[in-house]
């Protein structure tokens, strides 16, 4: 399947080539929107501008008790990773640095190289080549490495988010950037995607049997105007884990497995308390229903996710081998307490970035409720289930700059282990955390 995905790759490249050997040279005039550099040819055929984030965060932890049971033998097996923290740490975190290249070739041409180098290492995220006149003007077709379309949140730029942390209640269930080829269009009201996607760029395995997957997202908006948008949409995935090697003669396919986990929403500590490993999978699909409503300085959004997993037949007759059912899902409500508004980019479907009215910026306040359960007592799974509050402000001097203020409570049930069990369950907790982010 990947080499399917490469070759379709150098196709494009070799078009686009193609195209540019039949181009002479052209001044490019440089220029600044909305504090972004941009270099325009004076046809405005080619354009090429750099798309830069830093996102510093700090947190501090308020928690019930110790994270680790002393009894336990997992304790002493994790001691030098965890460090035998008795709470949650906090403290100071580079949580994104990303720099992209992004450009328009030949009008309806587009391609973008996207690099983090936080933690101290470099990560490819977005890398990937699109061609924007399909359908007249009104779809695209990319390929590369790119978000799957898969849930509003998830796809929503993380610039643009409404809290610091994307949800734990769907978390667990989006697909996230993966090598693939995505065709989308829309309309005055409607707006469809539809991908056939493989395995993230940096996931890639030489001995792998890796598996054909399919995602869709679909969206109505039945109001959009200048001051009102209301968005109706699903998203579905279907997917088989991606083995090792091939099954033996017996058909063996233990070694296919997925993992499904959610941390907190909160970053500075990197703590899975929500965390499931399911062996011999057949196969697995994800649906998920989501709802937005902008008008004026109000804003409310919701979304739900359900992921069904089928397993391989066992020949024990004592293993039922039940279908595993889990879910989750959130809801907030924001309010500008300045004149300011959360605009809709029908064409991406999900909400742009705040642009201030005044020249003394836009204040925000927002609250936020989000669920997930990773338990499913019928198929004798039980991994876990979290509840979380979050209440943040946001500031917005600037289209280029944004300071957000969250706090949160956490409540995890007594199946909230994490992996191997090495936390103790019902651990609750509460955070303070602070982000200054700057795009450029």
């Amino acid at each position: 399947m990947r080499n399917w995905f490469v070759t379709l790759a150098a196709v494009v490249v070799l078009l686009t080539m193609a195209g540019a050997a039949f181009a002479g040279s052209s001044p490019l005039n440089a220029t600044s929107e909305d504090g972004i550099l941009v270099f325009t040819s004076d046809d405005g055929a080619f354009k090429w501008w750099v798309d830069a984030r830093v996102y510093l965060d700090m947190a501090m932890y308020m928690d019930d008790g110790p994270l680790y049971d002393p009894d336990s033998g997992v304790y002493d097996d994790y001691a030098d990773f965890h460090e035998k923290q008795d709470s949650l740490a906090g403290g100071f975190l580079l949580r994104r640095a990303r720099f992209a290249l992004k450009s328009q070739l030949w009008h309806d041409w587009y391609g973008e190289i996207d690099l983090d180098f936080a933690d101290e290492a470099a990560a490819v995220k977005d890398a990937y080549i699109s061609y924007r006149g399909l359908f007249g003007g009104n779809g695209h077709v990319r390929v590369g490495n790119f978000r799957q379309p898969n849930g509003l949140e998830e796809v929503t730029t993380s610039r643009n988010l409404m809290f610091m942390e994307r949800s734990q209640g769907t978390d667990p269930f989006v697909v996230g950037r993966r090598m693939g080829i995505e065709v989308t269009g829309w309309q005055e009201k409607y707006r469809w995607s539809v991908s056939m996607f493989g395995a993230d760029v940096e996931d890639f395995v030489k001995e792998a049997n890796e598996q054909v997957n399919f995602a869709t997202r679909l969206n109505w908006s039945p109001i959009r105007t200048d001051e009102s948008t209301l968005l109706i949409g699903a998203s579905g995935t279907l997917q088989k884990p991606t083995f090792v090697g091939a099954p033996d003669d017996a058909g063996d396919r233990s070694v296919s497995s997925v993992k499904f986990n959610s941390r907190p929403e909160t970053n500075v500590s990197d703590t899975k308390f929500i965390y499931a490993k399911i062996k011999d999978v057949e196969k697995f699909s994800t649906f998920g229903g989501e709802v937005a409503y902008v008008n004026k300085r109000f804003m409310a959004q919701g979304e739900y996710m359900t992921a069904a997993i089928d397993r391989y037949a066992s020949s024990d007759p004592t293993d039922n081998r039940e279908s595993i059912s889990y879910s989750g899902g959130y809801g907030f409500v924001s309010f500008f307490l300045t004149d300011d508004t959360h605009a809709y980019d029908h064409k991406d479907a999900e909400f742009a970035r705040v642009t201030p009215n005044s020249a003394k910026g836009a204040w925000e306040v927002a609250a936020r409720y989000s669920t997930v359960d990773l338990n499913d007592a019928d198929a004798d799974e039980q991994n876990g289930g979290s509840t979380s509050i979050t209440l943040g402000v946001n500031y917005y001097p600037n289209p280029n700059v944004k300071l957000m203020l969250n706090y949160g409570h956490v409540n995890n049930d007594e199946y909230a282990t994490g992996k191997k069990g090495v936390f103790f369950g019902d651990y609750d907790f509460d955070y303070v955390q602070m982000r200054f982010q700057t795009a450029f």
